[in-house]
């Protein structure tokens, strides 16, 4: 169940929901929250404007409901990754390789996910922010410090600075695949010889990562 759509909007059926959330994914990540029209999302989906405030109850509501739609699914592929038994190495690299695909897949909401940290949307994103960022938090610490213990990174590594640092660069990496100015910036930085080559990026993100936590 989405927490921010209304016990009318879960009793439709699949079909109809994944119709207004995709139709509200799309003139959100188009348009931006602010300019997004909510007449055009319904038109777009086959519903009236009444209706879509009884499935969500304001404009705000619906925009948190696409993106916890959207990161969901991004949640669901991060644990099946995390709780694998495989050694901490194993499964960084994992979320890395996810990351290209992925981020190119769910791209409308990846925007809308880089829209909610920018100015004039504080209303709206702290809680989400502290419910998704909160669940990664805890997961990559919790990894970082499985691989402290097992001699895999340094001594003196703290789980909870790591953690914000690895997400900081997975991140950015999310938005390199997603939004157009972290794209162009990602083509400027590596040079078109290098830009389309992600196998070569991931590997690269890799040795970074592991000389800044294991220090070699």
């Amino acid at each position: 169940m989405l927490t921010h759509a209304t016990a009318l909007f879960e009793r439709l059926s699949e079909d109809k929901r994944r119709i207004i959330l995709d139709s509200a994914a799309a003139e959100f990540s188009r348009s931006g929250f602010t300019a997004a029209k909510v007449d055009l999302i319904a038109e777009k989906a086959g519903i009236s404007v009444g209706a879509l405030y009884k499935y969500f109850g304001s404009k705000g509501n619906c925009f948190l409901a696409v993106l916890d739609d959207g990161v969901r699914e991004l949640e669901v592929r991060l644990n099946q990754v995390l709780s694998a038994q495989a050694e901490p190495w194993a499964r960084i690299e994992a979320i890395v390789r996810l990351i290209p695909e992925h981020s190119r897949r769910y791209a409308e909401i990846l925007r809308l996910y880089h829209e909610i940290g920018g100015a004039g949307l504080s209303s709206l994103s702290e809680e989400f922010c502290r419910r998704f960022e909160g669940m990664s938090g805890a997961c990559y610490s919790a990894l970082l410090a499985e691989a402290r213990g097992a001699g895999l990174v340094r001594d003196d590594l703290d789980e909870r600075y790591a953690a914000f640092f690895l997400d900081n660069i997975f991140m950015s990496l999310q938005f390199a695949f997603a939004c157009d100015y972290y794209k162009t910036r990602k083509a400027v930085y590596l040079g078109p010889e290098r830009d389309g080559d992600d196998e070569a990026l991931i590997s690269q993100a890799l040795e970074f990562l592991k000389y800044g936590l294991a220090g070699r």
